[in-house]
């Protein structure tokens, strides 16, 4: 669906959400937009990226963004912007389409005198990188309740949640790292010219998604390094058990030896004597006592 809100004589905001077929016929033909950018700005598998063509003068822009669904949980997808002349176009999704709201609060609240387009797009992606942090402390939260309840009992279940954790900090990772690259590529933009307040706005919005990938970063060292810590406890803890039953299968082995020995049909020691019995459960349990002695000897747990 396209929306086309007129700002200005000299500036207009295409807002597309959830892209179709019917939208391409009229961005082809309405737009001016070429095929080769309409693509990178659709592609919902494209990474943050800045893409300049010459030819017809349209910059495009892929930003990587926190969004939240109820079925996959939170995760990253991109947004795109794109500048034809003074025209501004915003790609969106249905995930990801609260990026509109944002850029028409922008423009809503400059009303009396409308900006040049990179001055709302800036102001956009300073709030998406501080999302970013939100989302970083949302993690550690989770994790530190994770870590609270396997103080009390250690659950394989839990180090599944630690590992959903992880994986949704790769996904923070590889976006923030390519948000940091397009930006600094867009710093070095040459066929724009930016204002001294521009590029200090960039600046910001560097410094925010340069934080946002070190708090990833950290963030994802913590909860690695505990989630190997407690696989180590459920490995020992499995070990101690395996050590144990070892020996008891050792120890309970001696009196099947002895009294599969005395049960033969044949004569044997102790036939006789009224105490035979006896004598017998007692060299069962000495050969257990010997056993056990000649295993800590040994150092059988080591």
């Amino acid at each position: 669906m396209i929306k086309v809100q007129e700002l200005s004589d000299d500036f207009r905001w295409v807002a597309v959400n959830n892209y179709t077929d019917n939208d391409y016929r009229q961005l082809i033909n309405e737009e001016h937009v070429t095929d080769e950018m309409l693509g990178y700005a659709t592609d919902q598998h494209e990474r943050g990226r800045l893409e300049y063509d010459s030819k017809s003068a349209i910059t495009t822009i892929i930003f990587d963004v926190v969004t939240n669904n109820e079925d996959e949980g939170t995760y990253t997808a991109q947004v795109s912007f794109m500048l034809i002349d003074h025209t501004l176009l915003s790609f969106t999704t249905a995930n990801t389409s609260f990026v509109e709201d944002m850029i028409a609060d922008e423009i809503d609240a400059d009303w009396e005198h409308v900006l040049h387009p990179f001055d709302y797009i800036f102001e956009v992606l300073y709030k998406l990188s501080r999302q970013y942090f939100s989302a970083i402390n949302q993690i550690n939260k989770e994790r530190q309740n994770i870590q609270t309840k396997m103080k009390k009992q250690i659950q394989r279940s839990v180090i599944l949640q630690l590992m959903d954790l992880e994986t949704t900090l790769v996904y923070f990772l590889t976006s923030l790292k390519s948000n940091n690259d397009l930006l600094q590529s867009l710093k070095r933009f040459a066929p724009v010219k930016f204002s001294t307040s521009q590029k200090e706005r960039l600046d910001d919005i560097i410094v925010e998604a340069q934080q946002g990938l070190e708090m990833a970063n950290i963030a994802s060292d913590i909860i690695g390094r505990v989630s190997n810590a407690y696989s180590n406890i459920l490995d020992n803890s499995l070990n101690n058990t395996m050590w144990l039953l070892t020996i008891f299968s050792i120890v309970l082995t001696m009196p099947n030896i002895v009294f599969g020995f005395f049960g033969q049909n044949v004569d044997l020691p102790f036939m006789k004597n009224p105490f035979g019995w006896e004598i017998t459960v007692i060299i069962a349990i000495g050969l257990c006592v010997l056993t056990i002695w000649l295993l800590r000897r040994n150092s059988f747990r080591k």
